[in-house]
């Protein structure tokens, strides 16, 4: 089974996913391995975290008045609807591909983690601005992002994703915690194995110590009792 998406992380609806990947890519930048594309994700995501962007619906944070500049002309309709981001992402192999990068849980939790779950992020236009220690996936190229979320929200989403790495119990290989198995037999099992090969070849098991001495004693002619000697 692999591992969960994005939209199946987060319960997000097909048309939540469609715009994701609109605004993703109509705001970041899509070089690279699609860094700011992801970066641009996690930004939505940890708004619909913080709950105070336009609510927990993608396309109402996408539509927040005075948010996202690359969409401000464009209804929610027409985010939620993949012809649409076709035409404005330059076909369809290019929307499919950034809606795999915005559905991929491991590139757009790198980004999460690497902003620390940035709320605000701005473009080339106001590098000018940049403050020590805001993020940048790909330096003079990308956005630059700042305003984490507090660590219980940050947390909180570190837990969503970290459903993505579920170990599949049908294929997982439990570890062995017997000694035994990595340094052989132990004195007991040894011994089993003898007696087993001895009984499969017809030959009598060894005598039990314990009545070897007592045959022992018998021929003593009975001077000494064994159930009266010390330790038995």
């Amino acid at each position: 089974m692999p591992p969960k998406t994005v939209q199946q992380l987060f319960n997000l609806k097909p048309e939540e996913l469609n715009t994701l990947a609109v605004l993703a890519g109509l705001e970041g930048y899509r070089g690279g391995r699609g860094e700011d594309v992801a970066a641009v994700a996690a930004n939505v995501l940890s708004r619909r975290l913080a709950g105070n962007w336009g609510g927990i619906d993608i396309r109402n944070i996408a539509k927040s008045p005075g948010q996202y500049e690359a969409v401000f002309d464009y209804s929610m309709q027409q985010l939620a609807d993949p012809a649409f981001g076709a035409k404005k992402l330059g076909g369809e192999a290019e929307y499919n591909r950034i809606r795999d990068i915005v559905n991929d849980p491991v590139k757009v939790l790198e980004q999460y983690k690497a902003t620390e779950g940035a709320q605000s992020f701005r473009g080339a236009k106001a590098y000018g601005r940049k403050k020590q220690g805001d993020y940048m996936p790909i330096p003079g190229k990308s956005n630059y992002y700042f305003d984490p979320l507090n660590p219980t929200l940050f947390n909180k989403g570190l837990g969503i994703f970290g459903a993505a790495n579920a170990t599949n119990p049908s294929t997982s290989q439990p570890q062995s915690t017997s000694t035994a198995s990595s340094y052989g037999p132990t004195v007991e099992e040894a011994m089993g194995l003898q007696l087993m090969q001895q009984a499969m070849q017809g030959a009598p098991p060894p005598p039990n110590p314990a009545q070897k001495f007592a045959n022992f004693l018998s021929t003593l002619g009975g001077i000494i009792n064994p159930s009266t000697t010390p330790g038995y």
